[in-house]
């Protein structure tokens, strides 16, 4: 069975729902916008599922509006929602996924000078062009949807173990986690056993403090190749300064240095950093390919770990586990695993950690063409390739997709290869509202 839309968004994280709110508004009253998605994760994405407390938006809420241009629309919500917090407060993610729900209920409900949307429960498996210029969707129900226009927010995965298999012991095989949210791993965790986390930053954070509820008793170790944590938002933020850095001036290490010596001249170095956020992609478009990439290769890890921060609370439980020795931080590489005498050793850099089971945190991986069928099939026909730097498609400043003749765009991390900080949702709705203003110009025309 084939439907016709006129406009198709695909995915069903924060960027597609974002999009979809947009062109609800945008678009002219006539047109039909199609959210393509499994409708039980609509809006919520791995980020926004989770229904643990401890798990805090590492944004306050006063800058987590879905929309750009009403920046008091999350914290009104809570109010009229019996939610004591203020615009400063890191709420709970899952708080935050049940605000996006209601925002996309309230949208479902069609109002005579709106646009449409409907769901669409599926999963858009491939796709191939109409001689229109639009595209024809293969779902994984069996039916078909033709698009005159698409949006493709299909977001990111979970990286994988940065081990090769060869690497990797077939009996230790069965006490590795791969995926630590779709697998219900904590239970089989001894209470006094150790455990390894891979990875060091907001993944680990979260699984930790996950970890730490259920009464385990035992050591939690964290490697990753720098060994550094995510730093900490304060409880009151400083006022950014304006920015310290122009796009297009410089080397990449002149403009570190110059970044270090104004975060050393202020009382809070985060007044540097957050006064980069307005012109942070223009400084990534300002760097040349070979910069973009020796920055991803060199100062990458130094600047995720001061820009994506944690919460002031999840920040202290942190530091106590830390300096109670119940979570131990561990610089090097993970070399080898394998299975001796009931438990999992773990070669790291020479030392030999014996753990109950290793849990892969590396967090998002990159957005690849050759990891989704869905790009892939697209990818076969010309329609997109890889962005050179390696980040998701390439696309244009107004995030088209350039073989598309404005008919395809792409949001999210799927474009941060052109755009750098394309992951949080101040970045995205600002995009999200962009590009919606751009399809409801192409669907009015």
């Amino acid at each position: 069975m084939r439907k016709d839309t006129d406009v198709a968004v695909i995915g069903s994280g924060f960027s597609a729902v974002a999009l979809a709110l947009n062109l609800v508004e945008l678009a002219p009253p006539t047109a039909r916008v199609s959210l393509v998605g499994a409708r039980q994760r609509q809006g919520r994405g791995i980020a926004y599922a989770t229904t643990a407390d401890c798990h805090r938006l590492n944004v306050p809420a006063g800058r987590m509006s879905l929309f750009a241009d009403r920046p008091e629309h999350f914290t009104r919500w809570l109010g009229e929602n019996g939610h004591a917090a203020t615009a400063d407060d890191f709420v709970p993610r899952g708080l935050y996924g049940d605000y996006v729900g209601d925002c996309l209920d309230a949208a479902l409900k069609r109002t005579a000078n709106r646009a449409a949307l409907s769901l669409v429960d599926a999963e858009a498996l491939r796709a191939q062009a109409l001689a229109d210029g639009g595209l024809l969707f293969q779902l994984s129900d069996g039916s078909e949807l033709a698009a005159g226009i698409s949006a493709l927010c299909t977001g990111a995965g979970t990286g994988r173990l940065p081990l090769p298999d060869e690497a990797i012991a077939d009996a230790a095989r069965p006490f590795l986690v791969q995926n630590p949210w779709a697998e219900e791993w904590r239970d089989r965790v001894p209470e006094d056993g150790d455990v390894l986390f891979v990875g060091a930053g907001l993944t680990m954070v979260d699984q930790c403090l996950l970890l730490m509820r259920t009464g385990f008793r035992g050591t939690v170790h964290a490697v990753s190749r720098h060994g550094l944590l995510p730093e900490a938002h304060l409880a009151r933020r400083a006022d950014p300064l304006p920015p310290v850095l122009e796009p297009g001036r410089g080397a990449v290490s002149e403009m570190l240095a110059t970044l270090r010596a104004a975060a050393a001249a202020t009382p809070d170095w985060r007044a540097a950093m957050d006064g980069l956020r307005p012109v942070t992609q223009q400084l990534w478009k300002g760097l040349t390919l070979e910069q973009q990439r020796r920055f991803l290769r060199h100062a990458a890890p130094f600047w995720n770990v001061h820009r994506h921060r944690m919460a002031p609370d999840v920040a202290a439980e942190i530091a106590t586990l830390r300096k109670t020795g119940r979570l131990v931080v561990h610089r090097g590489r993970l070399q080898a695993l394998r299975r001796d005498e009931g438990v999992v050793v773990a070669a790291v850099q020479g030392r030999a950690l014996p753990v109950a089971l290793v849990i892969n945190c590396t967090g998002f991986e990159r957005c690849t063409v050759a990891a989704s069928p869905l790009l892939s099939s697209l990818a076969a026909q010309g329609i997109v390739e890889p962005d050179p730097v390696g980040f998701g498609i390439a696309v244009d400043d107004g995030s088209v997709v350039p073989a598309s003749e404005g008919r395809l765009f792409a949001l999210g991390p799927l474009t941060a290869g052109r755009h750098f900080e394309i992951t949080a949702v101040p970045d995205i709705r600002v995009q999200a509202r962009d590009i919606a203003s751009r399809i409801a110009a192409g669907v009015a025309a």
